[in-house]
């Protein structure tokens, strides 16, 4: 009987650790690109509600003659029925109306994003009228400033 060298087919154990250290390096890359993608999104659905929420109040200022009073945070104002129902990041909107002083009063919608800590001030004008300014993880929405007979504080 002769001694036949059997072909063996198939993968080694080193072979096999090269191309799971490829993955995972190719992972490791790729997730940090894929978390950041899906957090511009989520803001951008944030942005799109908070716009949404602005066109409420001025629809409200229309119909009343005055925008809505202050309400608490994730509370929406009565007379405002397309408040966002499900929020990114388990985060929280805010109808702001508030005197600023100087007879100005400043309505703004804020939000408060993945750290759940309010960082933008109140009783002050964070963004002017019809634009976002991003405060951390917070976006704040100008829906107005006008001249009003109030000083500083909310106005309910």
């Amino acid at each position: 009987m002769g001694n036949r060298w059997k072909s063996q087919s198939g993968f080694t154990l080193i072979e096999l650790m090269v191309v799971v250290i490829i993955i995972g390096i190719l992972a490791a890359l790729a997730l940090p690109a894929y978390t950041a993608m899906v957090r511009r999104a989520r803001y951008a659905e944030v942005k799109l509600q908070m716009g949404t929420i602005s066109k409420e109040a001025q629809i409200y200022l229309v119909e009343h003659g005055q925008y809505p009073p202050d309400v608490n945070g994730n509370t929406p104002p009565a007379g405002m029925i397309n408040w966002p129902q499900e929020v990114p990041f388990d985060g929280r909107y805010d109808y702001d109306h508030w005197g600023v002083g100087q007879n100005q009063c400043y309505v703004q919608v804020g939000f408060v994003g993945e750290s759940q800590q309010r960082q933008y001030q109140v009783h002050a004008i964070n963004a002017q009228p019809s634009s976002f300014q991003a405060f951390d993880d917070n976006l704040v929405l100008g829906v107005a400033l006008y001249d009003c007979a109030s000083g500083r504080g909310s106005i309910r």
